[in-house]
């Protein structure tokens, strides 16, 4: 009787993995299958334009935006509408108001044709220049501070404000600087005044807030239809690649 009854447990065991490796492989045709899904989507954001209209007043009306879709129901929208997509028929919606934030940097000088050290992390100013860099939260305090396109061998030179508000070879003094301050919290006014006005600066992220539908199609799928009130999305995304489909954003897990 053993020997029949390992058998047995052996034929469960198969089926299962069988049945765990099926819904971990993607899709045969997941292009073509994603064509004929696109005008799905392409529907649900038509349905969506009220909701859109309703969260877009509230924010010019509040001065911010809702921190929830309760807050805007009944007085923007009588009701929240559906997606009319199945197995993901609800928009879901988020506040980045706290997420915020810029990164200002300051041009250091050439690095007279030296190679960098590490991984450039910026695009920002011209590329044979290293530049400093600082991220900027909501409230314009520096969360991060960073040397990129540093060249190798450079040491850290005494500090002078003068000489780095007239500009030319900065790179020993942002050495220098990063040993004697502590950049986490500083406020945008105070490094300001030390270091005089960035040599640049942009919008991290420009979205107020936003909208999306979760729509996996797999186990480990884990795709998602988003809007941002400023339709502007970057090509990498919440781990997926983006594709425009109308004002929205698919993004491909």
């Amino acid at each position: 009787m053993k020997a029949p009854r390992s058998l047995l447990v052996l034929f469960v065991l198969a089926i299962a993995v069988a049945g765990v490796v099926v819904l971990l492989m993607p899709p045969r045709d997941a292009a073509q299958g994603w064509e004929k899904r696109k005008p799905l989507f392409q529907q649900a954001a038509l349905r969506a334009e009220p909701l859109i209209l309703a969260i877009s007043a509230y924010t010019s009306a509040a001065g911010q935006p809702p921190t929830a879709l309760a807050d805007i129901i009944p007085e923007y929208l009588e009701k929240l509408p559906a997606t009319g997509l199945q197995k993901c028929n609800r928009f879901e919606y988020r506040s980045l108001a706290h997420k915020q934030g810029s990164i200002v940097w300051y041009d250091l000088g050439s690095r007279q044709g030296q190679p960098w050290s590490g991984q450039s992390r910026y695009s920002d100013g011209d590329p044979d220049h290293a530049i400093l860099a600082f991220t900027l939260d909501a409230k314009g305090k520096i969360t991060s501070a960073l040397i990129d396109r540093l060249p190798k061998g450079r040491e850290p030179e005494e500090f002078e404000t003068e000489r780095w508000k007239a500009g030319g070879s900065r790179i020993g003094m942002a050495l220098a600087l990063s040993e004697t301050y502590r950049w986490q919290g500083m406020p945008g006014d105070v490094f300001e005044a030390l270091l005089g006005p960035p040599d640049g600066s942009r919008i991290v992220q420009g979205a107020l807030w936003e909208l999306r539908i979760n729509c996996p199609t797999g186990l480990l799928n884990h795709d998602i239809f988003i809007y941002w009130p400023t339709q502007k999305y970057p090509q990498h995304l919440y781990g997926g690649n983006t594709e425009s489909v109308g004002g929205w954003a698919y993004v491909h897990s």
